[in-house]
Order: C-alpha cells, then structure tokens, then sequence
C-alpha cells in the first residue's frame, strides 16, 4: 500500500482550516474544531507481525465535524465530581488511574452541569485526530498529550479491525476490554531496536491498548492495586450511530454441550487406562514467527507456551489455558486456550482467550468450583507501575455454561494489609473445609518474616465467593508452591523450585489458615527452573503428587531414578508409593533436556474429571504433552512402557448405542446437534455429525466424527455466517487447513499430519497477494529454519 494513503487524505489540507481553540463552556474544557474527512487506520507496513492487533489497514470516513478537547481532564476538574476517589498522581496535572465506567460517569455529569453534550471519543476518532495534528501542527497543534501525559479512555469495545471500509466505526458489538488510545509508560526505545517483538512502541498514532472498564483502585482498598496511566479527553457533540463489529467467538467457545449427563461416562474405572496427546500444533509451538505465518495463525500466537492452567468441566470437557510469548515477560503476550470435548479423542486446534492488550498477560489458573468455572491470571510485567502494590495482584473472570462464555475481567477487592508478592498464580485454587476460596500465588518476604527471601509462595483468600480477597499472611517455604487441604484441615505446602533441604523438596504445614508454616522434609527431589509440581486430592480420597526426580540445575541426586514421577498417598502423605510416568517430553531448552534423560514434566497442572480420568498437561518441554490416565492405573505396578506412538493409539473399536441429541437456546431455538454413544472402552465417543447455531440460526460449526476422530470436511463460521476456516479431514492424521479473510478472499491454505505442519503451504493478503508458498516437510521448510528455542534440531516428535 502506498505510504500516502497511511497519512490523512490530501483532501483535508483542501479544507477550511480548523477553528482557533474556542473557549470553553462554563466550566467546560477548551476545545478544538475537527472536520469531517477520511483517513487509512491502521498499522504501516514495515512493522513487525506483532501489530497485529493494529491491522488490517482500512479506509474509514468520520462523517460528522465534532470538537476534542485540547487536554486531558486535569485533577482539579476531575476532584469536582469524584473528590474522594482514589486516582494516580504521577501524572499532574492530569488526572490517571481512573475507570473507564467513572470516564463515562464524568462526561455525563458535566454534560448535565454545563448544558452541553460531552462524551469519550471513538477510537476512529481519536487517531484521526492524531494523525491530523502529526500532519499539520500550526493547525492542531493546541490539541496537547496525545503522545505524552496520561492514556486515554474511548467509547469502543476492543475489538479485530474489518477489512472493508467503515464510516464513523463504533468497536466491537460487545467485548470485556474498551480500548485505550496513546501508548504505554516504560517503553524502552533503545531495546526496541534490538528486540522489536518484545519492545513494542506503543507511542505510535495507531497504537492500540485495552483494559476492563473496571480498572482502577478501589476506594477504601489502596494496597490492593489499580493505580495506572489511563486518564480521559472529552469530545464534544452527539455521539456517531452505533456501527459496530459483530464479535465471532473462538473456537473454544464454539459449539460447547451442556449436557452433564454423559460427563461420568468414562474409560472402565476396574481397568488401567492410560493415554498420551499432543494439544498444540507446531507450528505455532517451537517455531519462530515467520513459520507460524506462513501455516495460516494469526499473529498472536508466538512460540513460546507456558505456565499451564487447567480444569475438567461439568459437561466433562478438558481445558487448558496457557500463555503464548517469546519472552516470559514482555507486553504483547496472551493467553490462548485449547479444549479436549469429552467425547472427542484429539484436542480442538488453540484459539485466543484472554488478552489486556499492552500488558504482560501470565500464570493462568483453572478451578471448578460446584458448577462454576474460575479463571485466574496475573499482570506481572504492565508497565504502570514499578511497586508491585501498586498493581492488583490477580484478575479473574468466571463461567457458569462449560466455558461457553465467560463474565467480565474483575479485578479482586483486597481487604487489610498485603504483603510484598508477585502478581503470579500457581496452579492451585480450592475451597477449603470452612468454605474459603484459596488461590495460590508467588509471594516474596514481609517485614515480619525476618531471613526470608523472594522464593516462596502464599494464599489468597475470600470468604464470600470471591467478592473480596485478604492475605492470608504467612509465606511458604518455595517459589510455585502446590497446596492441599489435608483431611485434618490443615493447609500443606509442597515444595516448590530454588529450594531444598538436604536435595530434597521442603514441605510448609499450617494450622492456622496459612498465617503460618511450620518446615519439614518430603520423600521427593527438589526442583528447579523450568519446574513446577503439582498435588490433587483424587475422588478416591487418596494423594496424588506429580514431579521430577532430576533438578534442572542440579545440587544432589538422592534418587537414582531419571524422568518423572506420580506418588500417591492414602494416609494424607505420611507414606507415599512412587510410580514412573510416561509418555513425557524432553526440556524445551537444549542445554537442560542434557542433564535431565529420562525426560521432564517442566511446569504441570492436572485435574480429575467426572468420569474419574486424571489430565496432567505439561509445559517447558517437547513436545507439550496431555496426558490421561485413571486411578486404576496408579494402582499397578510399573511395567515395561509402551512407546508413545502406542500411548497416542485411539484403541476405540467400535461405538454402541448411539444418541443423535439436540440442545436448545432459552428461547427454545436450535442450538446444536449431536451424536455418540459408549465406546468399547466404556468411554462416551462422538459418532456421526455435529451441528453448532447462533442465536439467529446461522451456523456455527459443522463436523463429523468417527469413533472419536473427525472425518470429512469441518467448517465454521463468523457470526454474519461467513465461512472464516475449514479443515479437509483425510482418515489418515492428514489434513488441509484453508482459511477465509472477511472479504472473502482465501487467507491461508496449509498440509499437516496429526499436529505437525507437513506438505505444501501458502498465504494471500486481503487483495489477493500471495505473500508465501512454501512447502513444510514434517514441521520445517527445508533449508529455512526457524524455530527459536527446540530442544533437538527440527520437529521430532
């Protein structure tokens, strides 16, 4: 695309030249006058594939002249409305930290007061008149902070751009994020040019962040976090008629039963059952940027996938959420999830799922709680702020239909002191016996934990559902700590990394909620970076603790075992009997996966399901591997273990007594079709066709599976009914991904077997363009390597 059409088209120079400043209204802010004119939105060419949030470019048309203030609201007008609401003063004389539902309050309020119409800018807007006043300063030049002072709240949901032209566009039909115009503190323009893709510049005019519209400090509950940057600038004049983005879901979302019913139909209990997936395709996992684009993934997905989360639903689906970068902390980072449907033996294709766009999204945590699902990630790295205080330590959102759809991001209401921590879950969250919601977190020495250091961990807890959170005060005795209630009610506290006591791992017991721990030894290894363990408490009663028997970085090897282990304990870990697991990766880092043979679980998660199954997810290794097994399996001895091409066999013959079932919207109208039956193992199996619809009866999704496998052709749709992707299933583990632009046009056409990238690959720009045509041979193209970070030379899985 031709620079020009990047700057405000030649017809605006054409135009009258806007108005002096005008004055204000009584006690309204002085304004600017903007025309009317057209503009290209969007990100430059040139740029890296990490402004992909900022892309496609489009032509957009803001029909109507309004007027923008020449600043940003200041502390002193803002005191006039809110004068005991706590805000951020960093950034005098502007007010900061306040939310975009106080943003939006105060436009109200003073509309009402002055007589006028005031309101938050679109983010059309906004960067219209960025772009004019880059272009033409003596005209524009009054308007002040747009690439300096406070960020800016505006009107729109955050949302992907059209590829077609828009006239005054609104945002994104609905959203959990409204957008945030004019960069981001701690932006580091000299390691931006050796590190682009970490250090992204978002002082640019096109710049796009995103928050909850609940961001902010509550008042009462200063400790708690919230203080940021984002401060607002009014328009004056009528809002532009709503005309915004319908919101497509991702394919996690898609299509997800709610039918419990068959969630205990699992794998013959009597009989060991054990079973090993790989859950993400490569690429995008292991590969660099360029490998990823050329296979067809949108921009967001990086190579680097970490810290898992996951949690069994009610309906029996599996889901794991994970977080995708090329740094551990770096801003353009996201979580991206991937769902297991019960009923199904492979693992849907990853999809986005959580994002605040600018911010270091990390550590995500699943829990089911009775029906409800809970989602806890952290912020560690947002740019705002440098005392960890002074960010919230978790958000979180919740869902009551499977992960169908989810609430708003809430951020916690913290209640009494809070202690130094860092903003990182873990991957435990229970209630305990008195009914408290516990959810572990990275924690760091208090003043009154003298000799202490950074590494160790502590609880979160709330006493009515969530609503408000405390500090439950005592720190444990290792960084990513893995909690259990024992039968007794005491809290105990497994290990950790960077700790030990003579090689071994500590373990922390409180008696007191977890204001304190008492240290003693446990029978396992201590671990090390790159290693997180995990402990359950299974259906049965019993302890299961999840591990390594060789440290990363090692400083004894009590155990003569390599590779990883399950123990299990039936008197509340005062024994255990241990119990070599299979069918793991090697270290996703060369240098480690040499001194840890036998291979490595890195960071796990694990949770149990209706159906009694055990899922164990597993990260920092290669490949990533889900692993499923009962408790019937625990409970046999070691045995000679199969390879993992015999571990990944779906040994499902036949299907019997097959179902065709329907689910209804609320208001009685079709919202999918499905059919399954028991599977030889005892498990529910998908047979037959699915059929997925939107409230309007558009479809959604549509595909066949056979004995668990999907066959044939599989597509879905956006939520205008437009085709956005198909998979050409052949029988074999091959398949044809083919993806769609919103115009239409074809996107991307990429080969793979099973989940590796094999055959021919191509992509296509918006207009038609091919951009890449290159041929993958078993997930790298010959000759063209790319992929940062393996553990061995090219895919070998």
């Amino acid at each position: 695309m031709m620079k020009a059409r990047w700057m405000v088209c030649a017809a605006l120079a054409a135009m009258s030249p806007a108005l002096a400043a005008a004055p204000p209204a009584s006690d309204g802010p002085q304004m600017v006058d903007i025309p009317a004119g057209r503009f290209v939105m969007g990100a430059q060419d040139g740029l890296s594939r990490d402004y992909y949030n900022e892309r496609p470019v489009h032509d957009v048309t803001i029909s109507h002249p309004f007027r923008i203030a020449t600043h940003e609201v200041t502390i002193d007008e803002w005191r006039k409305f809110k004068a005991d609401v706590p805000i951020t003063s960093d950034e005098k004389p502007y007010v900061a930290g306040i939310s975009w539902t106080d943003a939006v309050a105060y436009a109200d309020w003073l509309s009402k007061k002055t007589g006028r119409i005031y309101r938050l800018p679109t983010e059309a807007e906004w960067e219209y008149v960025a772009r004019l006043a880059a272009k033409e300063p003596t005209r524009y030049g009054k308007i002040a902070g747009l690439k300096s002072g406070p960020r800016e709240w505006t009107l729109d949901w955050f949302g992907p751009y059209p590829v077609a032209a828009q006239t005054d566009p609104t945002g994104a039909a609905t959203g959990s994020l409204r957008v945030v115009r004019g960069g981001r503190m701690g932006f580091n323009p000299a390691r931006a040019k050796t590190d682009p893709e970490v250090e992204i510049d978002y002082g640019r005019p096109e710049v796009r962040l995103a928050f909850p519209p609940s961001f902010a400090p509550y008042a009462g509950a200063e400790q708690g976090g919230g203080f940021h940057s984002i401060g607002l600038r009014l328009v004056e004049g009528p809002a532009p008629k709503a005309n915004v983005q319908p919101v497509t879901p991702p394919i996690s979302k898609m299509g997800v039963r709610q039918d419990v019913s068959t969630a205990i139909m699992g794998p013959d209990s009597s009989k060991p059952y054990f079973r090993r997936r790989i859950f993400l395709p490569a690429p995008p996992d292991n590969a660099g940027g360029r490998a990823t684009d050329r296979t067809g993934w949108d921009a967001s997905f990086r190579h680097h996938h970490h810290s898992p989360g996951i949690t069994v639903m009610p309906n029996g689906d599996v889901l794991i959420a994970i977080y995708s970068s090329y740094r551990e902390y770096e801003a353009g980072s996201s979580i991206i999830a991937t769902r297991l449907r019960h009923g199904a033996d492979e693992w849907d294709e990853p999809s986005p799922f959580a994002d605040i766009v600018g911010v270091n999204d990390h550590a995500p945590l699943l829990m089911r709680d009775g029906d409800t699902i809970r989602f806890f990630w952290g912020n560690p790295y947002s740019g705002f702020a440098e005392a960890g205080a002074k960010d919230f330590p978790f958000l979180s959102m919740t869902s009551a239909d499977n992960g169908a759809t989810w609430s708003g991001i809430h951020y916690p209401r913290m209640v009494g002191a809070v202690d130094a921590h860092n903003r990182q879950p873990i991957n435990t969250a229970f209630r305990d016996s008195k009914g408290r919601l516990l959810l572990s977190s990275d924690g760091a020495a208090a003043d009154r934990h003298p000799g202490y250091t950074d590494n160790m961990s502590l609880l979160w807890a709330s006493e009515d559902d969530g609503k408000s959170w405390y500090d439950t005060g005592g720190r444990t005795f290792g960084r990513h700590t893995t909690f259990v209630e024992g039968k007794d009610g005491r809290i105990l506290a497994f290990g950790g990394k960077n700790t030990d006591i003579d090689g071994f791992m500590p373990l922390g017991t409180s008696t007191d909620g977890g204001k304190t721990y008492v240290k003693s030894k446990l029978p396992f290894p201590a671990l090390s970076s790159g290693q997180r363990p995990q402990v359950l408490r299974l259906k049965s009663g019993r302890l299961l603790m999840i591990g390594d028997y060789v440290r990363t970085k090692p400083i004894a090897k009590p155990l003569p075992q390599r590779g990883s282990y399950v123990a299990l304990s039936s008197d509340d870990g005062k024994s255990w009997t241990f119990k070599a697991l299979p069918g793991i990766g090697v270290s996703e880092r060369a240098d480690r996966a040499k001194d840890m043979e036998g291979g490595t679980v890195g960071y796990v998660g694990a949770a149990q399901g209706p159906d009694g199954v055990i899922h164990v997810v597993t990260t920092a290794t290669f490949p990533m591997v889900a692993l499923a097994f009962n408790e019937a399996w625990l409970d046999v001895p070691d045995a000679p273990v199969p390879t993992n091409a015999a571990l990944e066999r779906n040994n499902v013959t036949a299907v019997t007594g097959v179902q065709n079932r329907e689910e209804r919207y609320p208001d009685g109208k079709l919202r999918g079709r499905w059919s399954g039956g028991q599977g030889s193992d005892g498990a529910l199996v998908f047979d037959g066709p699915q059929s997925w619809f939107y409230l309007d009866g558009t479809p959604v999704w549509q595909v066949e599976y056979r004995l668990g496998r999907k066959v044939g052709i599989e597509k879905r749709f956006d939520a205008t009914g437009r085709l956005i992707d198909q998979w050409d299933h052949k029988g074999d583990g091959r398949s044809v991904w083919t993806r769609w632009w919103p115009n239409g046009a074809m996107r991307s056409m990429s080969g793979w077997k099973d989940k590796i990238a094999d055959g021919r690959a191509r992509t296509w720009s918006p207009e038609g363009k091919m951009l890449s045509d290159v041929t993958f041979i078993h997930g790298n193209v010959p000759g063209q390597p790319d992929l940062p970070g393996a553990a061995v030379p090219g895919i070998t899985w």
